[in-house]
């Protein structure tokens, strides 16, 4: 049986110039890369012309009209399906700062596609989900995480006004190992609407551009420090974006994220950032192997082990 995967995300620094309101008139950078949690998307055949959706709930419904889920029902507008069984599975919680909705969409168009026998580009996939999402739905988002999840790997992400460039970053596979070993993610066990963070953030755009602009700032820091096989200078890094961050809505750091961050602390870490909007999800941690070996025992069940997908989206094997 075979399915369609795209892959959640990890922002490091440069997360914000990805939104409309900054790359239109500055041009945005971000260093990102895709994980190895996924959402899964499996479409068969259904005995009769309804569709039966299968996510977080389940819905049979006999027009695409009557479709609940806001970007599903946005999706299959493109399409001409009926008689259609869609079953959604995420290895990860939705609305924990990972790009999930993005991932989502990427994952519902990718599989749509294949089902009609068509090929689809990565670029013409990443697009077609950024055009649902900010286009049609009006989400305010930026365009990171719909072009992470249909490329994949560890990237640098320029945004213009009329066109992305996305580059994997060249270097030694040993750094980039490196590099990968020294993440942890951290859950809060908060979990939350990044829509609502980035409605404010899009009204105080104006009056924080010299943050956003400080934010950019950093990713040709942190690039350097990559090729350096710097990885202390990574975490130091990733903390001031986070310190960057705070600045821009007293909201994003609630009172339960400093035990968090007093237990990080106290581990000695090189650095640490609130993933997504902010206000919940997961910590991404850069630290050192026996740092790492500490949060994993003080954290337990909430730290979470990750790798590098570079693959992007893509069609697999599903064995059930």
């Amino acid at each position: 049986m075979k399915g369609f995967i795209s892959p959640l995300r990890i922002s490091f620094v440069g997360g914000g110039t990805d939104m409309p309101f900054y790359y239109k008139k500055y041009r945005g950078e971000v260093i990102t890369t895709a994980i190895n949690k996924y959402t899964w998307v499996l479409i068969n055949k259904w005995q009769n012309k309804n569709l039966l959706l299968k996510y977080s709930k389940s819905e049979l419904v006999d027009s695409k009209k009557k479709i609940k889920h806001r970007l599903i029902k946005e999706i299959m507008k493109s399409y001409n399906f009926s008689g259609l069984d869609i079953n959604f599975i995420a290895d990860l919680p939705n609305r924990a700062g990972l790009g999930s909705s993005s991932s989502f969409t990427v994952a519902l168009i990718g599989a749509l596609e294949k089902f009609k026998g068509k090929k689809i580009s990565k670029k013409k996939l990443a697009e077609a989900a950024c055009d649902i999402e900010i286009k049609k739905l009006k989400d305010p988002i930026g365009k990171q995480d719909q072009y992470i999840s249909a490329f994949g790997g560890l990237c640098h992400i320029i945004f213009k006004k009329d066109n992305v460039f996305i580059k994997k970053i060249n270097i030694e596979k040993r750094k980039i190992l490196n590099f990968e070993k020294s993440i942890s993610l951290i859950n809060t066990g908060i979990f939350r609407s990044a829509n609502k963070i980035l409605k404010k953030h899009v009204k105080k755009s104006k009056k924080n551009v010299h943050i956003y602009h400080e934010i950019k700032n950093l990713v040709p820091q942190f690039l350097l420090a990559l090729k350096n096989n710097d990885i202390k200078k990574c975490g130091n890094i990733l903390k001031e974006n986070w310190d960057l961050k705070k600045k821009l809505d007293d909201n994003v750091y609630l009172k339960k994220f400093r035990l968090i961050e007093k237990k990080l602390k106290k581990i000695g870490v090189y650095g640490y950032k609130l993933l997504g909007a902010g206000s919940g999800g997961y910590y991404c941690v850069i630290s050192s192997q026996d740092h790492k070996k500490k949060i994993k025992k003080i954290f337990k069940k909430k730290f979470l082990n990750i790798k590098f997908d570079n693959l992007g989206a893509r069609e697999v094997k599903i064995s059930i």
